[in-house]
C-alpha cells in the first residue's frame, strides 16, 4: 500500500496577503492555495514544514489524515480564550501550543482502525468552525470530550474544573469529534449524572453585545481596528475583539469543584445500562416506523396491483438484464403485499401465468427462482 497524507487548513478570520501565499508556495509547490485556504495530498513526499508551525503562522482550522492511521484536528484561537485549568489534559491525544497571540489545539488519533478517505475528511472538516465558534464563545464541552477520551486510555489524568454544561443535547460537531475520536457516549452520560448530583460551577457562554462593547473602546484602539479592516479588507468579530482585549479572555479563577476520574467512574456502569436501553428503544422505534411505512407501500402496492402486473410484464418484454431486474423487483413486491392482505391463491395463480408467458426467458425465472419454489 502507497503512502498517503491529505492536509487542509483554512482561515477564518481574514485573508492571506502576497506574502503569506509566497510563502506557503514555497512550502509546497503542488498545494491548491487560495486566499483563505492551503490544501495538498502527498505520495511519498511531505510538507516543508511542521503543520502546527503553519496553523500558528496562517491558519485558524486544519486537519490531517495518514493512510496508515494518523490523524490530528487542529484549532487555532486566540491567547487566553480557555483557561490554563482546562488545559491540563496533554497527552498523546491532545496537545497544546501557546503563544503570546495564540492557543493551537491538536487533537490527535495515532492507530485510526476504520476505513478513512478524502470524503470523510472533508465531511469532518466542515464541523471545524463551528467547534472553534462555541469555544471563543465559552462552549468548553470539546474539552470535556477530549478529557473523557484521555479517561477511558488513562486512569491518572490530572482534574479538571467541573462546570455545569449540557451534555445531553451535543451539537452535530460535537457529535462528529465523539464519533471520530472514539469517545465513549456512556461516559459522556456519566458525565451528565455527576453534574446532575454534584455542586459545579455554572457556566458563562460569551455573548458580546455591540454597543457595549463599542462604549469601551478607546479612540486609539478604533483607530487600530480601521487601520485592520483598510489592510485586509474584511474584519471579524474574533478579531476585532483580540486586538482590543484588555485582559485575558477567560482569567485564571480559583475553582472550587474539580473533576476527576474518581468521580466519573461509579456513574459508568448505570449510564453503560441506560446507554444501551435507550439505543434498543430507539431501535424498537425506527423498526417500527420502517414497518409501517413497507406496510403502507405495500397497501398502496396492492391497491394498483393490475397496473403492477402490467409493469412487470413490460419489463419483461425488454428482454435486457434492467428489464429483468425491474420484472422481479415488483413481483417480488406484488408477493409481500399479497401475503399482506392473506391472499397468496391469487397471486399464485396470476404468478404462474406470468412464468407460462416467460417460460424461455431462463435470465429472467433465474431471478424468479426464490418465487418458483
Amino acid at each position: 500500500m502507497s503512502e498517503y497524507q491529505y492536509y487542509k487548513f483554512e482561515r477564518l478570520d481574514g485573508y492571506l496577503d502576497s506574502t503569506a501565499r509566497q510563502a506557503l508556495r514555497a512550502i509546497s509547490r503542488r498545494a491548491d492555495i487560495t486566499a483563505t485556504s492551503f490544501q495538498v495530498v502527498y505520495n511519498f513526499s511531505d510538507l516543508k514544514a511542521k503543520a502546527y508551525e503553519i496553523m500558528l503562522k496562517h491558519f485558524d482550522i486544519g486537519f490531517y489524515y495518514a493512510n496508515w492511521g494518523s490523524v490530528d484536528a487542529y484549532i487555532k484561537l486566540p491567547a487566553g480564550t480557555i483557561p490554563d485549568a482546562m488545559l491540563g489534559l496533554s497527552n498523546d491525544g491532545f496537545k497544546v501550543r501557546q503563544t503570546d497571540e495564540w492557543q493551537l489545539l491538536t487533537f490527535s488519533i495515532e492507530e485510526y482502525g476504520v476505513y478513512f478517505d478524502d470524503e470523510d475528511a472533508d465531511d469532518f472538516f466542515q464541523h471545524l468552525p463551528g467547534l472553534r465558534n462555541q469555544l471563543i464563545q465559552g462552549d468548553w464541552r470539546l474539552m470535556y470530550l477530549a478529557w473523557l477520551k484521555a479517561v477511558n486510555d488513562d486512569d491518572e489524568l490530572d482534574a479538571i474544573p467541573l462546570i455545569q454544561f449540557d451534555f445531553e443535547r451535543l451539537s452535530e460537531g460535537l457529535q462528529a469529534f465523539a464519533a471520530l475520536y472514539a469517545i465513549p457516549l456512556p461516559w459522556v452520560k456519566a458525565l451528565t449524572m455527576v453534574l446532575n448530583e454534584l455542586p459545579s460551577h455554572l457556566a458563562e457562554h460569551t455573548q458580546l453585545q455591540f454597543e457595549d462593547w463599542l462604549k469601551t473602546l478607546t479612540e486609539a484602539e478604533k483607530n487600530t481596528l480601521l487601520r485592520t479592516l483598510f489592510e485586509q479588507g474584511q474584519l471579524t468579530r474574533h478579531q476585532a475583539v483580540a486586538l482590543t482585549r484588555k485582559e485575558p479572555a477567560n482569567k485564571d479563577e480559583t475553582y472550587q469543584y474539580w473533576l476527576t476520574p474518581d468521580l466519573v467512574a461509579p456513574y459508568i456502569a448505570t449510564a453503560q445500562r441506560q446507554f444501551e436501553q435507550q439505543q434498543a428503544e430507539a431501535l424498537a422505534k425506527k423498526l417500527a416506523i420502517e414497518k409501517a411505512e413497507k406496510e403502507q407501500a405495500l397497501i398502496d402496492l396492492y391497491n394498483q396491483r393490475d397496473h403492477y402486473w402490467q409493469q412487470a410484464h413490460e419489463q419483461a418484454d425488454r428482454t435486457c438484464p434492467t428489464g429483468y431486474d425491474a420484472a422481479s423487483r415488483y413481483l417480488h413486491q406484488l408477493f409481500e403485499a399479497y401475503q399482506l392482505h392473506d391472499n397468496s391463491a391469487s397471486f399464485e395463480q396470476r404468478f404462474k401465468r406470468f412464468v407460462a408467458a416467460n417460460s424461455r426467458r431462463k435470465a429472467l425465472l433465474n431471478r424468479l427462482s426464490d418465487l418458483l419454489k
